[in-house]
């Protein structure tokens, strides 16, 4: 299951999700980084799309066939730590951090990192945010540490009463590439002109996203620009009734679902503009995507978006919520092309300074407490 004979304490990185969104793309990010460095290995659902990743990339796995649900993942997981003697834990998501850094603790696991990448209690209600934030108190009443993704995930989890020592704050890396050559296949696919605005939003199509106000921000703004385009990226419980309020605002010709893709970064690059109409954020990784492409960004101002961009430098920021706020950022996008391109620009140089892989990869290894990680 380990990757070298390296004698550095090995890491376990857990990771129960169903689908894959940005925690996925963090914790592919750090087993592809250790691979070949230090020992880890990465515990994922059997058959989730994280790990047909992992399997396709050749990374170190541990398919779980336990429902995240099921007690038994408690138990599978402390036979898991203590059979392969791992010393550093990482849990990512509620589901992981609770059954993850329980069966840590209950092995005598030295190091429990619980990596936070949203604030649960506003991302989530109801139930959920009762257990979401349970966890957290449990994974602080075992003395973990914890790993924010933003400084608002941070203010975030010192609401809930954690010591800002206890906490980290590591931002995403992404790594920054030339732009892919070739045709636009997603244009030729949904029947876009080259010389037509498209805007992509990414993203689970979940209702904290908000792609009901962009689709609505998009119904006036069409009429405008009859040529203007929006291409949906992500799966999730929403597709169906976002598919149905397109129908009713009659947009079929105008905004398209791609469904789950793991090509984003080459969709983006044949896109115009990317939007992010989100109601909460961590630390998004398609809007470094984006950044990363150079896009110019509308963006609404909430959580870690307020973060990364500087509203008017490196994107706009919009009240979140309201599809007229988006639907005048749009329009602003479209007939402004030279302050889109400079916003782009400037967007581009901020990532590529401040968000690289290797910079969230140094901090990682100091909250492992891992000095010097290469095989």
């Amino acid at each position: 299951m380990l990757t070298t004979e390296n004698t550095s304490p090995p890491v376990l990185i857990i990771n129960l999700a169903k689908h894959y969104g940005g925690a996925e793309v963090r914790v592919f990010t750090l087993a592809s980084e250790l691979h070949g460095r230090h020992p880890y290995a990465a515990a994922v659902l059997n058959n989730s799309p994280l790990h047909k990743k992992l399997v396709t990339a050749g990374l170190s796995i541990i398919a779980l066939t336990h429902g995240r649900g099921n007690p038994l993942m408690f138990f599978t997981l402390r036979r898991i730590i203590r059979s392969n003697n791992f010393k550093i834990v990482d849990a990512h998501n509620p589901q992981s951090q609770f059954w993850g850094l329980s069966a840590a603790a209950a092995a005598g696991v030295p190091v429990r990192i619980s990596t936070v990448h949203s604030s649960y209690g506003i991302t989530d209600k109801g139930i959920k945010k009762f257990l979401y934030e349970g966890t957290l108190r449990i994974n602080k009443f075992f003395k973990c540490r914890f790993v924010a993704v933003s400084e608002s995930v941070s203010a975030y989890l010192q609401s809930l009463n954690i010591d800002k020592k206890r906490i980290a704050i590591i931002s995403n890396g992404i790594k920054i590439t030339e732009s892919p050559e070739g045709d636009c296949a997603v244009r030729k696919l949904f029947g876009i002109r080259e010389d037509d605005y498209l805007i992509a939003v990414v993203g689970r199509l979940e209702p904290v996203k908000g792609h009901k106000y962009f689709i609505q921000a998009m119904k006036n703004a069409v009429k405008k620009h009859p040529r203007l385009h929006g291409l949906i990226i992500g799966a999730g419980r929403m597709k169906k009734e976002l598919q149905s309020l397109v129908i009713d605002e009659k947009l079929e010709g105008n905004i398209h679902f791609t469904g789950f893709s793991n090509e984003v970064r080459e969709i983006l690059n044949c896109c115009n503009a990317f939007c992010m109409p989100s109601l909460s954020e961590g630390h998004p990784y398609a809007l470094l995507e984006a950044c990363a492409c150079a896009l110019p960004v509308l963006a609404t101002a909430t959580g870690g978006i307020l973060d990364l961009l500087e509203n008017n430098r490196t994107g706009l920021l919009v009240q979140p919520g309201s599809s007229e706020a988006l639907e005048r950022g749009i329009l602003r996008l479209i007939e402004n092309p030279a302050e889109s391109a400079m916003m782009g620009k400037a967007a581009y140089k901020m990532v590529s300074e401040k968000f690289s892989i290797a910079g969230m990869m140094e901090k990682t290894f100091k909250v492992y407490g891992i000095k010097n990680h290469v095989a």
